[in-house]
C-alpha cells in the first residue's frame, strides 16, 4: 500500500530549468508544483481530521449530558443503535483519516519534496561554469544543495501538516461554541488576539535570529571543509594556536546567535503557557457560569475543559511550526544564496552541437583578465591546424591555463572569438565541445568511485574490454589489479577515495590517460599530462602517447621540454602574450625566451629560478 503513496509523484520529472527565483515563498511555489495533487488531497484529509475531532469533543459533551438524563437499565435499549454508530467512527474513520493524511504528508509529499528540490538545485549547479566553483568551497556549496532540500519541504510540509489542521481545528471549535451559545466565543476571540498579538512580537525577531544563526552556521561548515580538504597543509604548516583561535572565532559566532534564538524561543514559551492558562479560566469559567445561570447543560463544562486544554495544546504546537517555519525559511534563503545564481557562462538560445572534421582552433584577439587589470591573456591571435601537434611553453602566470580554460569554455572570454573549424564556440552547446575534447590535467582528480567508473566516465555504455585495453595502453592494468578498498572490492572494482586519494600521483594520472585514451576525442589536451611519472613509466608511455596523439589535434602544456620537442610547433607565451613560435630547432636558434627556457631545464624540466 505504501508504494501508491511512494509512486503518487516522479520528483525526477522533466521540468523548465531556468534560474531559480531567489525569493523563497516563490522559490516554494515554482519548485513544489508538481506535488500540488499531493498537497490538495492532504488539506482535504486535514479539514475531514480536524472537523472529525471537534465533532468528538463536542459529542462527549453531548454523552455526559445524555448519561445524566439516562436510566442506566434503559441506557442500551434508548442509545445503543448510536453509541455502536459512534464507536465505530472512533475505531475505523477515526484512525482511516490520519493514517491517508499521514502517508500523503509523510510518504508522498516529504521524500519525494526533498528530492525533487535537491535535484533540480544539483541540477542547476552542474551547469555553473569552473570558474563559478572555483570562487566558492566544494563543501559548503554541497552542504546548500542537500540542506536545500530539506529546508524546502519543511517549510511547506509546516504549512501543510501543522498550520492547516491547527486552524482548520481552532475555526471548529469557533463554531462549536458558537452553536450553543455565542457568550462562549468571547474567550476564544480574546485568546486569539493575544496569541496574534506575540507571534507578532516574536516571529519577526526569531526570523531575524534564526538567519542570523543560519549565516554564522554556514560560515563554520565553510571554515570546517576547508579545514578538512587542506588537512596536510594543516598538519605541515598551521600554527596550532592560531588555528585554535579561528576555529574559536568561528564556534563563539555560532553559539551567540544560537544563544540569541533560544532567547526568542523562551520567551515564546512561557508566553504560550500564560497564554494557555488565560484560555482554560476564560472557556471554563464562562462555561461554568452560564450552567449556574441554567443557560447551558452540564456537558458543555466538559466540553469547555477539552477544548481548552487541547486548543493550548495546538497553539504550542503551532508557534512550535511557526518558529520551525521561519527556521528552515532562514536555511532557505541562505541556501538560496548559492543556489539560485544566475548561470555565468550559458548556451546561446540557438546553440547547436559542434561539428569538428579537423579539430582546426583560431584564437582571434582573445583576451582575458579574470576582472582584472593584468594577468591571463592579453590579445592572443593563435591558428592551430586540423591534426597539429601544438606546445605551449612560457613561465609560470604566462597565460597557458587561460588560454586551455578558454578553449574548453571554463570562462569566457572577455574579447576576441575561439572558433574550431570555423564554428564560434559561443554558438555551440558547451556539452557538445567539451565532448570533442580530451584532457589529462596535472592535478588528475579522480570521482570518488570504482577505477571501471573512472575509466569510463561519460562512456555509461563501454565494454570491460575497452576499458582494459585503455588501461593497458596507459601502464595502468598491473597497479590495477592490485587494488583493493576498506570495503573488499578489489581491482577495477576498488573505489579510489575522494579526488583518488587512496593512489599515488603517478597511479592517478595513469587512470586519467586511459580515460582520455577510451574517450578518443578529435581535439586533445595535454596539461603536464606525465607530471607525476617517474622517468621509467613515462619512458613506457611515451610511444603510447604520441600513439594516441596521431590524427588528432592537440595542445600539449609541459615544463619538462623534453615531452614537447616532437611537436609540430612551439608556442611560447610570456605576460599573456605570444612572444615565440616555431619548432624546437627553430626556437633554440633564435636564441630567445624558450632558448633561455631550455639552457636552465635539468632533464628537460624548467627549473623555479629563471633570472638571468
Amino acid at each position: 500500500m505504501f508504494r501508491l503513496f511512494e509512486n503518487l509523484v516522479d520528483p525526477f520529472q522533466p521540468y523548465d530549468d531556468s534560474t531559480p527565483h531567489t525569493g523563497a515563498w516563490r522559490y516554494l511555489t515554482e519548485n513544489l508544483r508538481p506535488l500540488r495533487r499531493v498537497m490538495a488531497m492532504s488539506l482535504g484529509l486535514t479539514v475531514i481530521s480536524a472537523a472529525l475531532e471537534v465533532w468528538l469533543i463536542g459529542y462527549a459533551g453531548r454523552l455526559v449530558d445524555t448519561l445524566a438524563a439516562a436510566s442506566p437499565d434503559r441506557l442500551w435499549a434508548e442509545h445503543g443503535g448510536e453509541l455502536l454508530l459512534v464507536a465505530a467512527v472512533v475505531l475505523i474513520l477515526r484512525p482511516l483519516a490520519p493514517f491517508l493524511r499521514e502517508s500523503l504528508d509523510d510518504i508522498a509529499f516529504r521524500p519525494n519534496a526533498v528530492t525533487l528540490v535537491r535535484w533540480r538545485a544539483h541540477r542547476h549547479v552542474l551547469q555553473q561554469s569552473v570558474g563559478w566553483f572555483q570562487n566558492d568551497m566544494a563543501g559548503r556549496i554541497a552542504t546548500r544543495v542537500r540542506e536545500i532540500g530539506s529546508s524546502a519541504a519543511g517549510a511547506a510540509y509546516s504549512v501543510l501538516h501543522t498550520l492547516s489542521y491547527v486552524l482548520v481545528y481552532v475555526a471548529g471549535s469557533i463554531w462549536l461554541m458558537a452553536s450553543v451559545d455565542l457568550r462562549l466565543v468571547v474567550p476564544l476571540v480574546i485568546w486569539i488576539g493575544l496569541y496574534l498579538a506575540l507571534m507578532a512580537f516574536a516571529v519577526p525577531r526569531f526570523q531575524d535570529h534564526s538567519e542570523r544563526f543560519q549565516g554564522a552556521l554556514s560560515t563554520l561548515t565553510g571554515m570546517l571543509v576547508d579545514t578538512y580538504a587542506n588537512i596536510t597543509t594543516i598538519k605541515l604548516f598551521a600554527d596550532r594556536d592560531q588555528e585554535d583561535r579561528e576555529s574559536r572565532a568561528a564556534l563563539t559566532a555560532t553559539r551567540s546567535t544560537f544563544i540569541g534564538l533560544q532567547r526568542v524561543e523562551v520567551i515564546i514559551n512561557v508566553g504560550m503557557v500564560l497564554l494557555g492558562s488565560l484560555l482554560i479560566l476564560g472557556l471554563v469559567g464562562t462555561a461554568l457560569m452560564l450552567w449556574q445561570a441554567g443557560a447551558a447543560p452540564l456537558g458543555l463544562i466538559a466540553v469547555a475543559v477539552a477544548l481548552s486544554f487541547r486548543i493550548t495544546a495546538m497553539a504550542e504546537w503551532l508557534m512550535d511550526a511557526v518558529s520551525d517555519l521561519f527556521g528552515t525559511l532562514g536555511g532557505l534563503r541562505e541556501a538560496l544564496k548559492t543556489v539560485a545564481q544566475p548561470l555565468d557562462i550559458v548556451d546561446a538560445p540557438d546553440a547547436s552541437p559542434l561539428t569538428v572534421t579537423g579539430g582546426a582552433i583560431r584564437l582571434t584577439s582573445v583576451s582575458h583578465h579574470y576582472g582584472r587589470d593584468d594577468g591571463g591573456l592579453d590579445l592572443v591571435s593563435l591558428h592551430i591546424g586540423a591534426g597539429e601537434k601544438v606546445g605551449l611553453v612560457g613561465r609560470s602566470g604566462a597565460g597557458k591555463s587561460t588560454l586551455i580554460n578558454l578553449v574548453l569554455r571554463f570562462f569566457e572570454a572577455e574579447s576576441g572569438t575561439i572558433a574550431i573549424d570555423g564554428q564560434d564556440i559561443r554558438t555551440v552547446t558547451q556539452e557538445s565541445l567539451r565532448g570533442q575534447i580530451g584532457m589529462v590535467a596535472q592535478d588528475a582528480a579522480l570521482l570518488h568511485r570504482s577505477v571501471r567508473d573512472n575509466i569510463a566516465t561519460g562512456r555509461p555504455d563501454v565494454s570491460m574490454d575497452a576499458i582494459a585495453v585503455a588501461a593497458r595502453k596507459a601502464e595502468a592494468d598491473a597497479f590495477i589489479a592490485d587494488l583493493s578498498d576498506s570495503d573488499g572490492r578489489t581491482g577495477y572494482d576498488a573505489h579510489v577515495g575522494e579526488r583518488g586519494v587512496r593512489l599515488s600521483g603517478g597511479q592517478r594520472q595513469r587512470i586519467a590517460l586511459a580515460r582520455v585514451i577510451l574517450k578518443d576525442a578529435p581535439i586533445l589536451i595535454l596539461d603536464e599530462a606525465t607530471s607525476a611519472l617517474d622517468s621509467e613509466v613515462e619512458a613506457a608511455i611515451q610511444d603510447t602517447l604520441y600513439g594516441v596523439m596521431e590524427g588528432k589535434t592537440v595542445i600539449a602544456i609541459a615544463h619538462r621540454l623534453s615531452t614537447i620537442a616532437r611537436m609540430n610547433r612551439i608556442v611560447v607565451l610570456d605576460e599573456g602574450r605570444i612572444v615565440e613560435d616555431g619548432i624546437h630547432g627553430e626556437l633554440l636558434a633564435l636564441g630567445g625566451l624558450y632558448a633561455g627556457l631550455w639552457a636552465r631545464q635539468s632533464d628537460g624540466f624548467i627549473g623555479t629560478d629563471l633570472e638571468e
